[in-house]
């Protein structure tokens, strides 16, 4: 086996230009162990053929068993991870040109999880700037106020990360194989289990923003699916279930959003949904209902304006 220093797991589907200009961001070295698991994509089977960067040195190529979940993808890379340290990436994203330099200079022996800021441009054109940098007010809230509690919490995405894979080994911590927000419990828990950890001020990772991702109806303003909106909304009843579990202070209450989101789209899943809450954690319902009550009032109060 490879004595590797870093694992990137980069989950894929259907996609395979943009992976392959992701790939090209990832510097060949002995010591990075690149994992690309390919969610099912219709044309995998003539990707190896197609695409030579597929074979480059230290690359390994897998396919989930059956498609529909990137948190099913990145479970099966992480049992093929064998690095000291794990970074999970987006096919459409890249890293830093400077990224080995800034993983060698803040990387070392003793720690969880390391996070790195990040900077957001166009797909379709590098040099253009975006407004997907909606994670690094976190940097400027721990650069004023020192604390670590709305990183560890708030920052639910797993790019732009580096985790010890004997930490994330050691409590067993993985993603939920659902198709939305399977990423959540992992970065909430990793947050909240880890001990030391570290916070860099500079782009590690480039988030892209295209239209048609996974990402971007949640951040457009567009209607979500059903299928969005349940797989949204349960992560962050559980999220919320843990923050009452660990008397935890985070700011953000993300069920709500999605509530008010299900409600309004898909009545009836909504109505499901609460009296499922209501038998199976009463607690929760109630937050729910004082919230919802409070978000009718403010939108009604608007229309009246």
């Amino acid at each position: 086996m490879q004595g590797y220093k870093y694992s990137i797991i980069i989950p894929h589907y259907n996609i395979p230009d943009l992976l392959m200009r992701c790939l090209e961001s990832i510097p060949v070295r002995e010591t990075i162990q690149v994992i690309v698991v390919d969610d099912c994509s219709p044309e995998a089977h003539t990707y190896k053929e197609k695409y030579p960067e597929l074979s480059r040195p230290f690359l390994e190529f897998y396919q989930t068993p059956r498609g529909g979940s990137a948190g099913r993808a990145r479970n099966l890379g992480l049992e093929h991870a064998s690095g000291e340290w794990v970074l999970f990436m987006d096919a459409d994203d890249l890293f830093a040109d400077n990224l080995c330099e800034l993983l060698d200079e803040h990387v070392e022996e003793g720690l969880d999880i390391v996070f790195f800021n990040n900077r957001s441009v166009m797909s379709d054109d590098l040099t253009q700037p975006a407004n997907r940098d909606f994670y690094q007010y976190l940097f400027k809230e721990y650069e004023e106020t020192g604390s670590e509690l709305n990183l560890r919490y708030d920052f639910y995405s797993l790019w732009g990360k580096v985790f010890s894979r004997a930490f994330i080994e050691r409590h067993g911590i993985r993603c939920d194989e659902t198709m939305y927000s399977n990423d959540v419990l992992f970065s909430f828990m990793a947050g909240h289990l880890a001990g030391k950890i570290r916070v860099v001020d500079e782009p590690l990772y480039i988030v892209t923003q295209r239209s048609g991702s996974l990402a971007s109806s949640q951040f457009s303003g567009k209607a979500m699916s059903l299928k969005e909106c349940e797989d949204r909304l349960d992560v962050s009843i559980r999220v919320a279930q843990m923050t009452r579990r660990y008397d935890i202070p985070v700011k953000k209450d993300l069920h709500m959003e999605l509530s008010w989101a299900l409600r309004r789209y898909y009545t009836g899943s909504y109505l499901l949904k609460m009296f499922h809450l209501l038998l199976s954690n009463p607690r929760i319902f109630g937050s729910f209902l004082w919230r919802d009550c409070q978000t009718v009032v403010a939108v009604v109060r608007r229309a009246l304006r």
